[in-house]
């Protein structure tokens, strides 16, 4: 799949796709809706949710003001413009969505786990590479380390102000129409039934 395919600019729609377990799109199918709980991720992530947390919950506070989120929603449902970015995993279901563009925020994966890791989000590789070589004159080798201790708290702001970098591509997306990238990914504050164009693979 193209990435300029999936878009219909005249009711302001784009194809996005996302994979829910089965339990997830049974509820969906049955109240016409589904908010992620944050216990959800706790669960998936296990010893390493303390990380994913701190990150989810930054998104959540910045996200929610591209798109207000609704009080049932405590984080966000993950979806990609191209399929190939889904991982499979039996129990779960892959579904294609035709969202509203609104309804969405854009970012890339790639920075995405950026900030997954803890890391720097620069305009552009060489920014992000004079990021780094601030951190080693400070004998730090991983950017991840600045958030876990008292000891650098200019650098974790430089770092955790970063991070907005994430949105660059929201506003673009909607008034293009393109997804812009291969590994553009969008984040819903919920899933609705009528969003469901197809179960992939039915």
């Amino acid at each position: 799949m193209g990435v300029e395919e999936g878009m219909d600019c005249q009711h302001n729609q784009i194809t996005l796709y996302t994979a829910q377990t089965d339990e997830v799109v049974a509820n969906l199918l049955a109240h016409g809706h589904h908010y992620v709980k944050l216990e959800y991720i706790s669960r998936k992530y296990a010893e390493v949710s303390a990380v994913f947390l701190q990150a989810y919950a930054w998104y959540t506070e910045h996200a929610q003001r591209i798109v207000p989120k609704p009080q049932q929603a405590e984080s966000a449902v993950w979806s990609f413009c191209d399929i190939k970015y889904l991982e499979r995993h039996p129990g779960h279901q892959i579904l294609k969505l035709s969202v509203p563009l609104a309804s969405a925020v854009f970012f890339r994966m790639s920075d995405w786990n950026k900030i997954l890791n803890l890391n720097y989000i620069g305009e552009s590789a060489a920014e992000e590479a004079l990021f780094a070589e601030k951190l080693a004159r400070y004998g730090i080798r991983y950017a991840g380390d600045i958030h876990t201790t008292p000891f650098y708290p200019h650098l974790k702001k430089e770092c955790r102000d970063s991070w907005q970098n994430l949105f660059r591509y929201d506003q673009k997306v909607k008034a293009t129409g393109s997804c812009l990238y291969p590994d553009m990914q969008a984040g819903l504050w919920q899933v609705k039934k009528e969003w469901i164009v197809a179960k992939v693979g039915d």
